[in-house]
């Protein structure tokens, strides 16, 4: 870090959405000139700044310095005065009304901006909008400086506290002041350790009930973002709380009553007392309510039609005795769960449900977790297929899905594919969104990772043992002498893999790598002895990573692959993330208004320098992207297995190293193996892939659904009608 004392001499830009800006200085004492960059966006033309900051080389831009603090230096003289007037911080103020302002206030012009700018109505002809805007402006000014001030001390780097002032304006420092705990809810990237940081700086007390109950949200966050829990035990809350908070678990009690009293959150019993979220309470037991009423009995009294030669006359698929069964299972019940591995033949058997099901005038609306997938099974069952998000069509204006129970999707059957993908939210919506005339028929794979979001429905429903589940055994392409197959059910089962020697034609490729330092080469080496067939930004060659770090983790091989195959210039650049047209990119969280959802795989089409716009082709759909938005992209040339999932490719390249162990089981590595379609290539050593398949603890996730599942079977719906 160095510090110095600089003159504005021009703006090169600035972001009105974040406060970025780019600015062009002289140095002090010098006729040296530099460029500034970071959150500058209450700079003008003139101004003198004391900064701190690191100089860096830009690969297209230069030198420059990144600043990471700065303080205004005011000019003394009347002549300073009046040009800083004039720079363009305030609208509608020329260089003669300033002189004005100056003339009449003298040295204390700043004095009276800041700290009575009523008194602007004493300067002879100065217009009343010209005094507001100039008291708006100053106000802004002062606000934007202090919380400047009391909040990068403590870390908050200068693009959060723009964030913070356009969320509160005026009042930004005293809510930070105040209850900086309300910032965590109302600002993105404020989490709980920051707002802790400034709270204990302005003396909140370390028993404070706002800070106590942002620590017991801050622990229900972990359990359910990071864990995929829905609930947590309260004795492991309190205990958890008190670490975390560094207070008596009798503090922590007392708030959490507190908050139970109020609603804020609500109690159960599994036996064990537990604490959840009310939203989460709501949705498992709608659930609940909504599977035990579609599994009740036939889907009708009238016995569909069934004819099996006229399927396969039609579509050529000669079905084994058990898909036939699931396939009148499917069309018979009014909820059934078809679950099997890779190469047990669930696209047969959906392509034939379609067939029979439309023979017998039966509408079908087919579905899938994520766009990859969806994609994946209209190509497969050639029919129309979407997202669960796009068929239920979420509303911005709302924040509601417009299918649901008041509004619910047209009677007929909703066949859901990679239904291992579901977590409890998206089953919630789903199912009230389905009429009473709907059938629903569940595709999936229950051995593979359970869903990124919380829950694990589809393992929980199959365990309850309530519903019509249809177990598919026999594998196709394993009769084929696919090596994949064989390995991924070796896997599963806890047997040695097969290593056999290195094929270029096999499907199946080991090559033996330990070393982290190993991998990006060895990754190198394979993107380019198959670029003729898959260019470096293919959606059907993926590199999968269970951990983002390390010389062998995500982030280094994404740079790699970005700086070996991808050359043009960046684009857009936001902290360690830079992005270049033609980059493979994915979605990293859900965004209903843009109709993109996390594990959506894109690529840079276009940037619209105007604007400060990337624009993103997901399959024909462009997404705009702002500045402000790139932290819901990264580039995806590799990705984790839990982003993989419902996605199938050609060729996927799989790194699993000794660095890896706590995040090697059997169900990560099944599910990275069952992505690949034609060719897995796996850079490992065979002592990492025997750890792999030793761990068959599968993922627990702490979930009410099996409870809720309970009460409903063997008790019978509650008086009162539905649970919605």
């Amino acid at each position: 870090m160095a510090s110095f004392k600089v003159k504005v001499s021009r703006k090169i830009f600035i972001s009105e959405e974040t406060g970025f800006g780019v600015f062009r200085v002289t140095v002090d004492g010098s006729r040296e000139s530099r460029v500034i960059v970071g959150s500058l966006s209450s700079l003008g033309e003139g101004d003198m700044l004391a900064i701190e900051g690191e100089e860096s080389l830009h690969p297209r831009f230069g030198k420059q310095i990144k600043v990471s603090a700065f303080e205004f230096i005011k000019p003394q003289d009347g002549e300073g005065i009046a040009r800083y007037l004039s720079s363009g911080r305030f609208k509608g103020i020329g260089r003669k009304t300033a002189q004005k302002i100056v003339d009449h206030f003298s040295q204390d012009t700043f004095a009276v901006l800041e700290n009575d700018p009523e008194r602007l109505r004493e300067v002879p002809g100065l217009k009343r909008s010209v005094i507001e805007t100039m008291r708006q402006s100053a106000s802004a000014s002062r606000v934007l400086r202090d919380l400047t001030v009391r909040l990068t001390p403590f870390g908050v780097g200068q693009e959060l506290v723009f964030r913070i002032w356009r969320e509160f304006g005026d009042l930004a420092p005293a809510l930070v002041e105040s209850d900086p705990f309300l910032l965590i809810e109302r600002v993105r990237g404020v989490g709980f350790k920051i707002a802790d940081t400034i709270g204990r700086a302005m003396g909140i007390a370390k028993t404070a009930p706002q800070r106590i109950r942002a620590g017991i949200f801050f622990i229900m966050d972990q359990g359910e973002f990071q864990r995929g829990d829905l609930y947590v035990p309260r004795d492991e809350l309190l205990k958890k709380c008190s670490w975390l908070l560094d207070v008596v678990d009798s503090d922590v009690n007392a708030v959490l009553e507190a908050m139970l009293e109020r609603s804020e959150l609500r109690s159960a019993a599994i036996p064990e007392a537990c604490i959840l979220k009310p939203q989460n309470e709501l949705i498992e037991k709608a659930a609940a309510r909504r599977l035990f009423q579609l599994a009740q009995g036939p889907f009708s009294d009238a016995e569909p039609a069934v004819n099996f030669e006229a399927v396969f006359e039609k579509l050529a698929l000669e079905l084994t005795a058990e898909q036939k069964q699931a396939v009148l299972a499917a069309v018979r019940n009014r909820l059934t769960i078809i679950t099997g591995g890779p190469g047990t033949g669930k696209t047969t058997i959906i392509r034939a449900i379609i067939e029979i099901l439309r023979a017998n005038q039966r509408p079908v609306l087919i579905a899938a977790p994520t766009g990859r997938a969806a994609k994946r099974i209209e190509e497969s069952s050639l029919c129309q297929a979407s997202t669960i998000h796009r068929l239920l069509k979420f509303n911005p204006e709302t924040g509601q899905f417009v299918h649901n129970a008041q509004n619910p999707l047209p009677p007929g059957a909703v066949i859901v594919d990679e239904f291992s993908m579901v977590d409890s939210f998206v089953l919630y919506s789903l199912l009230q969104a389905l009429s009473d005339d709907t059938q629903l028929i569940i595709i999936g794979d229950k051995d593979q990772l359970p869903s990124v979001g919380p829950g694990n429905v589809l393992r929980d429903m199959i365990q309850s043992g309530y519903f019509h589940i249809i177990y598919l055994k026999r594998n196709f392409r394993q009769d084929q002498g696919s090596l994949i197959v064989e390995n991924a059910f070796r896997v599963n089962s806890g047997e040695p893999l097969l290593f056999p020697a290195p094929d270029p034609a096999a499907d199946f490729v080991f090559l033996a790598v330990r070393e982290e330092t190993q991998v990006a080469e060895k990754v190198e080496r394979i993107l380019r002895f198959y670029q003729d067939d898959y260019p470096f930004n293919s959606p059907s060659l993926q590199v999968l990573v269970p951990m983002y770090r390390g010389e062998g983790g995500i982030d280094r091989i994404n740079q790699m692959v970005q700086e070996k195959f991808n050359p043009g210039p960046f684009l857009l650049r936001r902290e360690k993330t830079a992005f270049k047209r033609l980059d493979k990119v994915m979605q990293t969280r859900n965004d209903y208004d843009k109709g993109v959802f996390n594990g959506d795989l894109g690529t840079v089409a276009d940037y619209h320098a105007g604007d400060k716009l990337l624009l993103v082709d997901y399959d024909g759909w462009i997404v705009e992207y702002g500045p402000e938005d790139l932290d819901e992209l990264t580039l995806s040339y590799a990705v984790s297995v839990h982003k993989s999932q419902g996605s199938e490719y050609d060729i996927v390249v799989l790194c699993l190293l000794p660095g890896h162990a706590r995040m090697l089981s059997r169900e990560l590595f099944y599910t990275a193996i069952t992505r690949a379609r034609k060719k897995l290539i796996l850079l490992s050593d065979e002592a990492t892939v025997a750890r792999a398949c030793a761990n068959a603890q599968p993922v627990l996730r702490r979930t009410l659904l099996p409870q809720r599942l309970r009460e409903m079977f063997e008790a019978g719906p509650p008086p009162g009608g539905p649970v919605v």
